[in-house]
């Protein structure tokens, strides 16, 4: 097979095809052998690539299912605009995300989403998939900030709203019968702590409407990465139910706020998985 590998990396005369090789990996898939030589990973398979195969420069693993992690990344996306990618669907509800195809090539830790480089360099948590598509994206429109001061009062916000907010009502949520559904036994959960993450949230929330009085977006005038990760992460868990005590009249500030993104165009298409190819 190494030779016949061999053979194939100097050409086909007849085809023009000249694979670049990259060495034995494991394949997923009936039709090919158990090990090839390959050039990149798509689905679990894996292809040479030719003058009719071009790679790809960005690729964004994208969930075919609603959920406030892929939600938070395609809000920005829709919000941010300028930016040119293809799209792979993995499916959270059959656990594919928790297979050996996706976490030995895509991200060991099993999470959704992930972003690959034109290098094959792999990018996740969403923070930094965001960041990376403020930074390439075309226009001025840059949702991190454009000046030192407003990219830290912008991260400063941003790590208020996943600390003193997110981060509690979701380990509220992962102490649930739900969450022991989704997940099977692929993440530790914590249903004793449940009341002391709900009065966490609170208190994180409380202070979030008295710091939203007189603003109209957390950090400012203009809607920030901050307004996208929490807005990702409520308005998931508002629109499925999950979390219903999130968005209550008792907050007018932090209502305000929420219905003012919920009517934004980009807010209404992040439930749904992104289109295979991206160009805004």
């Amino acid at each position: 097979m190494v030779e016949e590998a061999q053979r194939l990396g100097q050409g086909d005369q007849k085809s023009g095809l000249t694979p670049t090789l990259y060495g034995p990996c494991i394949v997923a898939g009936p039709e090919w052998e158990s090990y090839t030589f390959c050039t990149r990973h798509q689905r679990g398979r894996f292809r040479f690539a030719g003058a009719s195969q071009r790679r790809t420069a960005l690729i964004l693993y994208d969930a075919k299912q609603p959920g406030p992690n892929p939600a938070v990344v395609r809000l920005f996306v829709h919000e941010r605009q300028g930016l040119q990618f293809d799209v792979e669907l993995i499916d959270l509800a059959g656990l594919e995300n928790r297979k050996p195809a996706y976490r030995n090539t895509i991200n060991a830790r099993g999470e959704v989403p992930a972003l690959r480089l034109d290098n094959d360099r792999i990018i996740t948590e969403i923070t930094a998939i965001c960041g990376y598509f403020d930074e390439i994206a075309e226009g001025d429109r840059r949702l991190f900030g454009d000046t030192p001061e407003h990219r830290a009062e912008i991260h400063m916000w941003t790590r208020r709203a996943y600390l003193e907010i997110i981060l509690p009502f979701v380990t509220w949520w992962r102490g649930t019968d739900a969450a022991e559904e989704a997940y099977r036994g692929h993440r530790l959960l914590m249903p004793e702590a449940r009341r002391s993450h709900r009065l966490l949230a609170d208190q994180g929330l409380n202070q979030l409407d008295d710091d939203l009085e007189g603003k109209t977006f957390l950090a400012g005038d203009d809607l920030t990465m901050a307004d996208v990760m929490l807005y990702g992460f409520m308005g998931t868990n508002v629109a499925t139910g999950e979390i219903s005590w999130l968005n209550v009249p008792q907050r007018p500030n932090i209502a305000a706020w929420f219905d003012r993104m919920a009517a934004r165009e980009a807010s209404q298409k992040m439930m749904t998985a992104l289109p295979a190819r991206v160009e805004n």
